[in-house]
């Protein structure tokens, strides 16, 4: 049996809104901050969602000889392709992503391939954390150890990492 039902067109308010109430009489707690999934079936936008990726700086040391700069990486789904508006994940899905380290002082790089599971019910994730570390020599050059990690998206089923 339904949980609500619209109150007749003469019931409307003075602004034109249709009031739905619960078979008890109660209202429906509005949610006014980000579209149901519910509502994006309604007007049509029941495709994959948007991901993008943010890095968020969290430590930073620096003096003269030594920079160490601590970073953690989040994955949020919106609705729309320009980002505007956040969108709860209704089914897990495998997100994948892209962990890669590069050496400044040898110019080399190594990639892989990660991938971790989200469960539904939030449009923000902690994926993972990286560094950029350098130690310093008198001239200013990198020496003994100049590295970063970071972490970017790939594509995958279910979302869309494209801009």
């Amino acid at each position: 049996m339904p949980e609500a039902t619209a109150v007749p067109s003469a019931a409307q308010r003075p602004d034109g809104t249709i009031t739905l109430e619960k078979k008890s009489g109660s209202p429906f707690d509005a949610n006014r901050n980000v579209p149901s999934s519910g509502d994006l079936s309604v007007i049509g936008l029941t495709g994959v969602p948007f991901a993008s990726m943010e890095a968020v700086e969290t430590a930073r040391y620096e003096d003269t000889w030594y920079v160490h700069v601590a970073t953690d990486y989040y994955v949020t789904f919106w609705v729309d392709r320009a980002r505007t508006s956040p969108v709860n994940l209704g089914a897990a899905l495998q997100l994948n992503y892209l962990s890669t380290y590069y050496n400044y002082m040898y110019n080399t790089s190594m990639k892989s391939n990660l991938s971790t599971n989200l469960q539904p019910g939030s449009h923000s994730y902690y994926i993972g954390s990286g560094t950029y570390e350098c130690d310093y020599g008198a001239n200013g050059s990198p020496e003994h150890r100049c590295d970063e990690t970071w972490l970017s998206l790939r594509t995958g089923a279910g979302y869309d990492a494209s801009y």
